[in-house]
């Protein structure tokens, strides 16, 4: 019996490692799109991202506990959300913060891990990671339940936060933190609580964010390195934008991210193509969608910019073409 190569590549085995791979970045896409919503732009995920992975792991080490690592993660990522809570009250620039928290989040997170634990390149703790959970009726199905079943904690929760996220928007709640995004202004002057608000979102982006980190440590691997989250903060910020931080659009855009890695991983393994030209394939999908982002943005600008002729009206007399010398 033959195997049919195309059924044997994108197996069962590689949709569920699409899956698990969206995790964090479906979560720092939310982080992301919450804040966009808020009015704010948060382009710190990536740092957000390490200071959770880091210390989730610390915290794993320390405790044992994986629901203790996970909450020192969200805590330490709500920390970090408050700093740009302020610095933005302050009217700090928020894309020139945003650069040095990011830097400043991996060069800190590689010097703890050197003067504490002793690690030179790859810290790894004796700790274990969060098991799979296999869903019962489910898990027996063919197919569907190598789909759905034997993910951890980590991955239900982050799709469980992309519904509640659209969900949100159906309350009072939601519609404030829509209008304060469209027009603060507007917001403020009808009583609406903006600095609150805005405060709350950037706290809760910067949990959400960090608790993607942590998949990365707690979650799945177990170790912290130095660029542990590698792009994928960015790459979240990539898929809010090409959702157009609209909730109901960020699962299918994480997931494209997430599936281009599984791909890539997947080709690493049956092709003999370079491992730096695989390696490559997740940002040209980023570098493709920031391309379309930025085209459809131009086109909403140039439309928007254009005067509109109301139906019916005339046509504005055309300039007279000279005909002399000819």
């Amino acid at each position: 019996m033959t195997v049919d190569p195309i059924a044997n590549f994108f197996s069962s085995e590689m949709l569920h490692s699409g899956i698990r791979l969206t995790t964090p970045i479906l979560l720092g896409a939310i982080a992301s799109a919450l804040s966009s919503r808020a009015g704010v732009l948060n382009l710190a995920i990536e740092a957000k991202m390490l200071v959770g992975a880091f210390v989730g792991l610390v915290a794993l080490d320390a405790s044992g506990s994986t629901f203790t690592a996970i909450l020192a993660a969200f805590l330490a990522g709500a920390a970090t959300g408050g700093l740009m809570a302020g610095a933005h009250r302050l009217g700090v620039d928020l894309i020139v913060f945003a650069i040095g928290l990011n830097m400043l989040a991996l060069e800190l997170s590689v010097y703890l891990m050197r003067v504490l634990f002793g690690g030179t390149g790859v810290w790894t703790p004796d700790v274990e990671t969060l098991g799979d959970i296999d869903i019962p009726l489910i898990g027996s199905i063919p197919f569907l339940g190598d789909l759905l079943s034997g993910y951890n904690i980590l991955v239900y929760l982050a799709f469980a936060a992309a519904i509640a996220f659209t969900l949100f928007f159906r309350y009072r709640p939601g519609r404030h933190l829509l209008a304060i995004g469209e027009a603060p202004g507007a917001a403020a002057a009808a009583g609406i609580a903006v600095p609150r608000y805005q405060t709350t979102s950037l706290v809760m982006a910067g949990g959400l964010a960090a608790v993607g980190g942590a998949f990365l440590t707690v979650g799945e691997l177990g170790l912290f390195a130095r660029g542990m989250t590698d792009g994928a903060g960015w790459i979240a910020v990539t898929a809010a934008l090409l959702a157009m931080n609209r909730p109901g659009f960020l699962i299918p855009a994480s997931l494209l991210f997430g599936f281009s890695d599984a791909f890539a991983i997947r080709l690493q393994s049956t092709t003999d193509l370079p491992q730096v030209v695989v390696q490559l394939l997740p940002f040209l999908a980023t570098l493709v969608v920031l391309g379309f982002v930025g085209y459809r943005a131009m086109r909403a600008a140039a439309t928007l910019g254009m005067p509109k002729r109301p139906r019916g009206a005339a046509r504005p007399p055309q300039p007279a073409t000279s005909t002399a010398g000819t």
